[in-house]
């Protein structure tokens, strides 16, 4: 099966079980981020070991402690917003999940196409030397768009101006958890965290915007009284 076929059904399956683990109820809801919390911790245990490294001693724990606050932080927030109505509601968790996709449809189709003609600058080459400025500003302009059809479809119940100021932080805490994974492949020397996704990588390949954009997020929505 060629590659583009294998990343079209494996995508879909994926994007069918996201929106079945947010919006059907509470117990697949904590299903669905159990399996994420333990599939993302697991894939960053051992990306040490897939390169070869051993992490002890003081290292170790550093290296260990900061990970799962990282990533079971993120899963506790995601909770919490599920929750925040004060019963279980999955469409505030999927607004974020629906904004930072788009940004990553946005920062491909914009960076492979437009990218390649008119400004290939790069934003970090020593990290993740796919990725353009232009790529960037596509995201965040998808971003946006998103947020805009989601106020407009009564998913995102905030004043249009925090619809739109939420949509550019989530975008841009995103593109810097991307970058943040990106640099932790780089320097154990890793392709991808796991290939549970095929085509796609592991859980942290596809969760690294997220780990970033939700807590940022959440706490901007609490500053402004939204939730």
């Amino acid at each position: 099966m060629k590659p583009f076929a294998v990343r079209t059904i494996s995508g879909t399956v994926f994007v069918a079980v996201m929106l079945t683990g947010l919006l059907v109820n509470a117990r697949l809801f904590g299903l669905l981020t159990s399996i994420m919390a333990f599939g993302m911790l697991y894939e960053y245990i051992i990306m040490p070991r897939k390169a070869g490294w051993k992490v002890t001693g003081w290292n170790a724990a550093a290296y260990y402690t900061v990970g799962t606050v990282y990533i079971i932080g993120a899963m506790v927030v995601l909770n919490f917003l599920a929750f925040s109505s004060g019963t279980f509601s999955g469409i505030l968790p999927l607004c974020f999940f629906l904004l930072i996709w788009s940004s990553d449809v946005g920062a491909y189709c914009v960076g492979s196409t437009l990218g390649k003609r008119f400004c290939s600058r790069k934003m970090a080459p020593t990290i993740s030397p796919n990725k353009t400025w232009t790529g960037f500003w596509g995201g965040l302009i998808f971003c946006i768009a998103a947020a805009a059809i989601m106020k407009a479809c009564g998913m995102l119940e905030f004043p249009l101006v925090h619809c739109l100021a939420f949509a550019v932080l989530v975008g841009c805490v995103g593109m810097l958890g991307d970058l943040l994974e990106s640099a932790w492949k780089r320097f154990f020397g890793v392709k991808d965290s796991g290939n549970v996704i095929p085509g796609h990588g592991g859980m942290l390949d596809r969760f690294d915007s997220s780990l970033a954009a939700i807590p940022v997020g959440t706490l901007y929505l609490l500053i402004f009284n939204l939730i």
